[in-house]
């Protein structure tokens, strides 16, 4: 009777047990957006901060599927705070609504997320904290910035890797950087925030930034900057913001669910 009940109950809320499904869904999503044509605009469709809101979730991937249906989008981003407490359920229960996407999509690392064993959890399903690919001519680099979860250390943000991803290259003519907290959030290390905006202004190559973590919704230029942030909505608003490249020039669109 006992040896029945073996998949019925958790030992732990810790354990990791992924299936091949929730498992390197980053690499597995970058292989598919790369099967695409090059393209002449790239629209993409932003969530995140989605922790308990699973209704509101469900919702989101409907609308989206929607409008990708009239009008296809490129591709999908959560920027971060997945889970609430970093337990690997939550990991499961946020994907299994993004898995219904029917177009490619790609999930930061937030501060939520790294809550207990979290941060292993996000590596097992999505994969390395930071990650880059080249889409059309336009280079995405995903950055994680929760300095506070790595108490301080100088080294989160990973200033080093990110200049290399933005230097120069004939493979890619402009950058997008995304990420969870911003650098002039408290959670964000201080030391390296003039370093980040330094930075990301070096190569002179940066579209716009985005990020999540104050879910609400804002469009600004930091210290003057001539780079563009964009705060994206948190999914319980009931909104999400759509960004559409086009050449040199972007728009910013927000739609209700």
């Amino acid at each position: 009777m006992l040896a029945s009940c073996n998949d019925i109950f958790d030992y732990s809320p810790y354990v990791i047990d992924f299936d091949e499904d929730n498992r390197n869904v980053n690499k597995t999503n970058t292989d598919l957006l790369l099967q695409k044509e090059k393209p002449d605009t790239i629209s993409i469709a932003f969530t995140g901060d989605t922790h308990r809101f699973s209704d509101e979730l469900n919702d989101f991937v409907q609308a989206v599927n929607r409008m990708n249906s009239k009008k296809p989008l490129d591709f999908v981003v959560h920027v971060g705070d997945l889970a609430d407490f970093g337990l690997p359920k939550q990991y499961l229960w946020g994907n299994s609504y993004l898995l219904n996407l029917e177009c490619p999509y790609f999930v930061l690392l937030g501060n939520h997320d790294m809550v207990g064993n979290g941060g292993t959890a996000y590596q097992e399903m999505f994969g390395p904290y930071n990650f880059s690919f080249i889409y059309g001519d336009i280079k995405f680099v995903f950055l994680n910035t929760n300095s506070r979860e790595f108490k301080f250390n100088g080294q989160v943000p990973d200033l080093n890797w990110l200049d290399e991803e933005l230097k120069p290259s004939e493979n890619f003519r402009k950058a997008v950087v995304l990420f969870h907290v911003p650098p002039q959030d408290e959670d964000f290390d201080p030391s390296l925030r003039e370093g980040f905006y330094k930075t990301i202004a070096k190569y002179d190559n940066v579209l716009f930034a985005v990020h999540g973590h104050k879910h609400c919704h804002d469009v600004y230029f930091p210290d003057n900057d001539s780079i563009m942030f964009v705060n994206v909505y948190g999914v319980e608003f009931r909104k999400f913001d759509v960004i559409t490249i086009s050449d040199d020039s972007c728009r910013v669109e927000t739609y209700e669910f």
